[in-house]
């Protein structure tokens, strides 16, 4: 018996399950408190770590706003020297190319030109003899010559316009787009025209005679003064993790990357590449903000952008700045490491108590455990020692009692079983004909049911209608107007005496009157009676005949029934008025010809649907809940079928199905 217990190895499984379980106990909320603070940490982290990019976006913004202003204020007040407005009254350039090309070096302009009052290039630094242009389409010129101020805005100037000021500066702007990770999907191969800074000031002699307009501006393609200045003032100097800058700057035209000191993958200024589509369609498209994590190129940044406009408020492309994501993100691993070590030593510390605990427990234990064992086999003269006071020894003494109980238990069994089967085999008999009475009394309570529904619920009143309106047609003229009305009643009572008849026909199967008959006309005789009744005066009644229908073999007044059933139960379903659209039609097949219900009620419930054809079975406060279960055995007795698909709030719709030209043998 000890062999057997040893290799069940009960003591072992109850320390490692004892010390399993402490292990989880310690480790699952250690896991969960790591990793619930890691994410406060993160979030806390991330939060200020974007809330300084988005004040950095601000401070972006100053300075490359700055420079606009700076450019626009010195061509303001180069516009007023002499030899300017002395060269356009007297028309003599002179003097003029030096000091044009002192003031493009001074203001490191990338093209400088002087234009007359109708905006016609009179001198230009980069081609002084070059071929007469006019600036009158550049809007920048055209606010300048109209309202004779200073402006300066960004500006995008086409491959033609930049090879006109220089051939130089547009071979700087050309670029050959690259293929970037996360960006729109493009046919675009390159970029040719360029993004530029621009200012416009005009010029006027010392008696206030307007004389033309000093235009200048900096191409921000392949420049990387303004990001690198942005750099320098938001970020500091050490800000270098394993290798790269963790902050950026970029100016974009349009997706595009003109100037930048994110780094690409082979070190290099990642210039043609291009933004991220969720950025593009956030910022170029609707023009707002983007503020939040952004795939950069080839890595996470936290990052803001902001849409760049030109003079007319067009968006033109984005100033971004951000950090690397990744220091963070490494910092929170570290976070996660340390915590889960922390929880790691627990779990060890824990163990080896649970170890020295276990060992205390498994003892008294495996005792009971081996008398259980001899227990099972039969030996009901165990007893266990108890030794202790606490709980493993109440234990000890609730199986000592067990045991007792189980041997006297056990001699009762042993008497018990000589008289069991015969008290079975008599049991089973009484069992057997209680079955019987039962399903012979649920038979007769069905009928008894269906009986009483049918003389209760219909032949009384309908005795009543009928008695009184045939006196009522017997005393009426023959020209009265009213007596097809009452012939109308009378013959429409004596047809739901025949209801009744067709329901206690459908209760003993009787065989239906077949004739050859159009389920278009039964249709239509059945929306006759019901049009004018009160609770359809809200329902609007559409139909649509197929006009070549095959007839079918059916019991004319049965069908009226089945119909009549189904238009009735729509218009309880819709009180407050609604859509029924009725429809007939041919299945695929040819075989079959169908009638189709379709309301706008509010559906049936899922879990009813099943329930829909049983006897008896109604959701209304009135009704005997046998209209659906008779239309079902007047369809099965014709070789037809009735569906019903509804969903809730969507209506519901009644199908019946009867096969075409079948005649009785």
């Amino acid at each position: 018996m000890s062999d057997l217990f040893k290799s069940m190895g009960i003591g072992h499984n109850l320390r490692t399950r004892l010390t399993v379980s402490f292990g989880i106990a310690i480790l699952i909320p250690s896991l969960i408190t790591a990793i619930v603070g890691v994410k406060m940490i993160q979030k806390h982290v991330f939060k200020e770590a974007q809330s300084k990019v988005n004040s950095d976006l601000e401070a972006a913004k100053d300075i490359y706003q700055t420079t606009l202003d700076r450019l626009k204020n010195s061509l303001r007040i180069h516009a007023t020297r002499r030899i300017l407005y002395g060269a356009l009254s007297n028309g003599d350039m002179s003097e003029l190319g030096p000091e044009m090309e002192r003031i493009r070096l001074e203001e490191r302009l990338d093209f400088l030109s002087l234009a007359d009052t109708q905006g016609n290039i009179f001198y230009s630094v980069n081609i002084p003899n070059g071929p007469a242009r006019n600036l009158g389409e550049n809007e920048l010129i055209r606010r300048a010559l109209y309202h004779r101020t200073p402006l300066a805005a960004t500006h995008i100037l086409s491959a033609q316009d930049l090879a006109a000021e220089s051939p130089a500066l547009a071979q700087q702007a050309y670029m050959e787009l690259t293929r970037t990770q996360k960006a729109r999907p493009t046919e675009q191969k390159v970029l040719a025209s360029g993004m530029v800074l621009a200012g416009a000031a005009p010029v006027f002699t010392p008696v206030r005679k307007f004389v033309g307009v000093l235009y200048g501006g900096v191409l921000l393609n392949r420049n990387y003064e303004i990001v690198d200045k942005i750099r320098e003032t938001l970020f500091s100097e050490g800000s270098v993790y394993k290798g790269r800058e963790t902050g950026t700057a970029t100016i974009f035209q349009d997706d595009v990357r003109i100037s930048t000191n994110v780094i690409d993958e082979d070190g290099s200024r990642a210039i043609t590449t291009r933004a991220s589509a969720e950025v593009t369609d956030w910022v170029l498209h609707k023009g707002r903000t983007w503020k939040g994590r952004a795939f950069v190129v080839n890595d996470w940044y936290i990052s803001a952008y902001t849409p760049i406009k030109d003079i007319q408020e067009h968006t033109i492309g984005m100033l971004y700045v951000g950090v690397l994501e990744r220091p963070y993100r490494d910092s929170l691993w570290q976070s996660l490491a340390v915590f889960l070590g922390i929880a790691l030593l627990g779990v060890a510390i824990v163990g080896i108590v649970a170890m020295r605990v276990a060992q205390r427990i498994a003892y008294p234990i495996r005792a009971m455990a081996m008398a259980a064992l001899k227990v099972g086999d039969g030996d009901y003269s165990q007893k266990v020692e108890v030794r202790s006071r606490d709980e493993i020894a109440h234990l000890a003494v609730s199986f000592n009692k067990m045991v007792a109980d189980l041997a006297d238990t056990h001699q009762a069994l042993t008497g018990w079983t000589e008289t069991l089967e015969q008290k079975v085999e008599e049991r089973t008999a009484a069992l057997k004909a209680m079955q019987g009475q039962l399903i012979q009394a649920e038979k007769l309570a069905g009928i008894g049911k269906l009986a009483a529904g049918v003389a209760h619920e219909i032949n009384n009143p309908l005795t009543g209608i009928l008695t009184n309106s045939s006196l009522m047609l017997e005393d009426t003229p023959a020209g009265d107007p009213r007596r097809g009305d009452l012939q109308t009643i009378v013959d429409e009572t004596l047809r739901c005496r025949k209801i009744v008849k067709g329901l206690l026909d459908f209760a003993r199967q009787s065989k239906p009157q077949k004739q050859m008959l159009s389920l278009n006309q039964v249709v239509e005789d059945v929306l006759a009676l019901v049009r004018n009744q009160a609770n359809f005066r809200n329902i609007t009644l559409s139909t649509d005949f197929k006009g070549d229908l095959p007839l079918v073999m059916a019991d004319r007044d049965q069908m009226r029934q089945v119909v009549l059933n189904i238009i009735l139960n729509a218009a309880d379903a819709m009180p407050n008025g609604g859509d029924l659209h009725i429809w007939t039609a041919t299945s695929a097949n040819g075989r079959h010809a169908e009638m189709v219900f379709k309301d706008s009620g509010p559906g049936i419930p899922s879990e009813i649907l099943d329930k829909l054809f049983e006897p008896f079975f109604t959701t209304k406060k009135t009704g005997t809940g046998l209209g659906l279960s008779i239309a079902y055995g007047i369809l099965e007795r014709h070789g037809g079928t009735i569906r019903v698909d509804s969903t809730q709030g969507r209506g519901t719709t009644v199908t019946l199905v009867l096969p075409v030209n079948v005649r009785e043998a």
